[in-house]
């Protein structure tokens, strides 16, 4: 197994590794995972196969090449605070910029989670262009108290998929995450919509973490969810 392993650390690039990681950690399916690589990389795929079946589970592969990426890239940037609001010398990054820079990196997956967002909102349009260069982009939103918010999404953001929030049986719960991760390495938490007011008028506070390992599990956290039912597709709605 090591010998495999090894071939596999030496045969791939860090961002490769990355890629491939977050795709596996998405469906377990290696054949997209791997169908970015050059044509030319068969050797590297059937050595991706052995090591997939020398370790049984996608996503133990994917911690693996994670590990070989974070060895090949050791310095992790620090997390830097993003706010909306009042502007100081000294400041982070502003929500608006922070989160279109964000998704205008992803090359592979996008999954942005809000309550509430204006359609012509920076965020919405980071995602649209997203979308446009084949991006996989997923949302997470509030279905039954933002009704029509969700149609004008749906409408705007087409090729995206739709997920809804499915509280306990009986009870009230609203989806009410702010969240953005990409590829699953960047993640950014914050209280803001994706909203003018949460990019330009309200006091919002958020934090951009550039973590594989962290921006992994919070990705696996929405996975789990979808798994366990508490996510569920929208139906499609006029807007």
């Amino acid at each position: 197994m090591g010998d495999v392993l090894l071939q596999v650390a030496q045969t791939l690039t860090a961002s490769q590794a990355i890629s491939i990681a977050a795709s596996l950690e998405i469906d377990g399916r290696l054949d997209r995972a791997v169908s970015f690589l050059p044509k030319s990389s068969q050797a590297t795929t059937a050595l991706l196969g052995k090591a997939l079946s020398l370790l049984g589970d996608p996503l133990l592969l994917a911690s693996v090449l994670r590990g070989y990426a974070a060895a090949a890239d050791r310095g992790l940037a620090p997390p830097r605070a993003v706010w909306s609001g009042p502007s100081f010398d000294g400041d982070g990054d502003h929500t608006t910029a922070a989160v279109a820079h964000l998704v205008d990196e992803a090359k592979e997956d996008v999954l942005a989670s809000t309550y509430s967002a204006s359609v012509d909102s920076p965020f919405v349009e980071a995602l649209w262009r997203a979308i446009a260069r084949g991006v996989s982009v997923t949302l997470v939103l509030e279905g039954a108290k933002m009704e029509a918010t969700v149609a004008k999404l749906m409408a705007k953001l087409g090729g995206a998929e739709f997920l809804r929030y499915i509280p306990p049986a009986g009870q009230y719960g609203v989806q009410h995450s702010k969240v953005v991760i990409v590829d699953s390495t960047v993640a950014f938490v914050t209280s803001a919509n994706f909203s003018d007011a949460g990019a330009h008028r309200n006091l919002e506070t958020g934090v951009l973490i550039r973590d594989p390992i962290f921006a992994s599990k919070l990705r696996q956290r929405f996975s789990s969810l979808r798994k366990s039912g508490w996510l569920d597709l929208e139906s499609p709605r006029s807007a």
